[in-house]
């Protein structure tokens, strides 16, 4: 058996999911809308900007967290941010799940 024929069985299987085409078609179209897609940048840069703070473990100002989370609300009010949202979180939830399994012969017990 060859691992890396595996791991491209995988990706193809990755590629066959609904879950995966449903994302893929949802990305398509918040890109195709110049507004959302500026929405949804805006919103990720703050986020990383917080979490870069947090990981080097300088304080975040609770009114940056509340700017993020009204941001975040404000997205949750559009269907396509929402769904894309839903949908991206769908996909991280399965891809962590398949990380979890592939680290499993790698675990020292």
């Amino acid at each position: 058996m060859n691992v890396y024929d595996k791991a491209y069985e995988l990706a193809n299987a990755i590629k066959q999911l609904p879950e995966y085409k449903a994302f893929k078609e949802a990305y398509k179209k918040i890109n195709e809308n110049e507004q959302n897609k500026k929405m949804l940048e805006d919103f990720r840069k703050k986020q990383l900007e917080i979490q870069a703070k947090e990981l080097t473990g300088e304080k975040v100002d609770p009114k940056e967290k509340e700017v993020l989370q009204k941001l975040w609300d404000i997205l949750n009010l559009n269907p396509e941010i929402s769904s894309y949202l839903s949908l991206e979180y769908n996909i991280a939830k399965i891809m962590d799940d398949i990380v979890k399994i592939i680290m499993e012969p790698m675990e020292m017990k």
